[in-house]
């Protein structure tokens, strides 16, 4: 099993960091030539829940990237998922695997493009609900916070399976498939919370304090409105068909710990401890959470007529205090794809 990881953030290092330890062949695809040699010279050390520290295996050609790699793992920015899959396009070959690790709609954006393209190679196209890794790169590139590992790992796949169960089994001790990526995506757990988190929390956000992002910060109505905003998140996967976990459930899942409410999870749990909020308005979980995650839910409410205000009210304040007013994300090509895989 050969495995390229495209992208050089936190996730992507993390997954290095964890198929290093495992001793599954990996290589990471830099855009960015500074980070490559500055990887190239210098070793990453990697703290928390794995101590190590080793060169990243570097790779900044993509044609060389991809040509060896049974699985390509995708761990961009979910708004550079499209460019991502045209780029690859012209270098997949038969057999080879597609991964997007966390989904957040990558399959079904895969599916569309590749659609439009002649002489495609019969390939897997995957996803997974979430990603398994919580870790945060430093600002100098040197040092990764390897902070948690969650236990179950939900994936949909599309085309021959091959290795990715094995795969996902090392990553964690319940790995559970779906038959549709339009479940893996709409399962993602983390933008209700980090988005609605960010809301509440937007001035110390911008005004730049350190603040726990869990724990004692989160109070009981704001548990109360992502609860409001993941039952209107399942009444949209009943409209398409799709039955789906509550967001505790999922959480409960993923960590092992039973709570009894949404609260008690995020408030209790010893991993979450530790997150810190965002340090200014720039970051992943309003860039792509926000467009990508609750966007997204947003865009199937409006074209499958759920009512859904909590989440509405969240994506548009949001949008128009940052100053970009809401412009889809997903459209009505996206959905036909989705009912189409169902």
């Amino acid at each position: 099993m050969n495995i390229t990881i495209i992208g050089a953030g936190s996730t992507a290092l993390a997954g290095a960091a964890f198929f290093n330890l495992k001793n599954i062949p990996c290589k990471v695809f830099v855009r960015n030539r500074l980070k490559a040699a500055f990887w190239n010279r210098t070793p990453l050390t990697v703290r928390g829940k794995m101590d190590a520290s080793f060169f990243v295996p570097v790779v900044t050609d993509l044609k060389e990237a991809c040509e060896e790699a049974d699985i390509l793992m995708v761990c961009t920015h979910a708004t550079d998922h499209e460019a991502v899959v045209e780029e690859v396009a012209p270098y997949l070959h038969k057999g080879q695997c597609l991964l997007f690790m966390n989904g957040c709609w990558g399959a079904i954006k895969a599916c569309r493009v590749l659609s439009k393209k002649q002489g495609v190679p019969d390939i897997t196209i995957a996803e997974t609900a979430n990603m398994p890794f919580i870790s945060r790169l430093s600002q100098d590139y040197k040092c990764l916070d390897f902070k948690a590992m969650k236990e179950e790992i939900g994936y949909s796949c599309l085309g021959e399976e091959g290795e990715l169960s094995n795969l996902f089994h090392l990553m964690a001790s319940k790995v559970s498939r779906v038959a549709s990526p339009a479940s893996t995506s709409l399962s993602a757990t983390n933008p209700i919370i980090h988005v609605t988190q960010c809301l509440f929390n937007i001035t110390r956000i911008e005004n730049g304090e350190s603040f726990h992002f869990f724990g004692a910060p989160l109070t009981k109505r704001v548990a109360d409105y992502m609860e409001a905003c993941d039952n209107e998140r399942i009444a949209i996967g009943k409209a398409l068909g799709l039955s789906l976990s509550s967001l505790l459930d999922v959480l409960n899942a993923s960590w092992g710990e039973k709570k009894g409410t949404l609260y008690e999870a995020l408030t209790e749990n010893e991993s979450y401890k530790t997150v810190m909020g965002p340090a200014d308005l720039k970051g992943r979980y309003l860039s792509e959470d926000l467009p990508c995650g609750m966007g997204s839910l947003r865009d199937l409410a409006d074209m499958m007529h759920v009512d859904a205000p909590h989440i509405r009210s969240l994506v548009d304040t949001l949008s128009l205090y940052l100053g970009k007013p809401y412009t889809p994300f997903l459209t009505p090509q996206d959905l036909r794809v989705i009912k189409s895989l169902k």
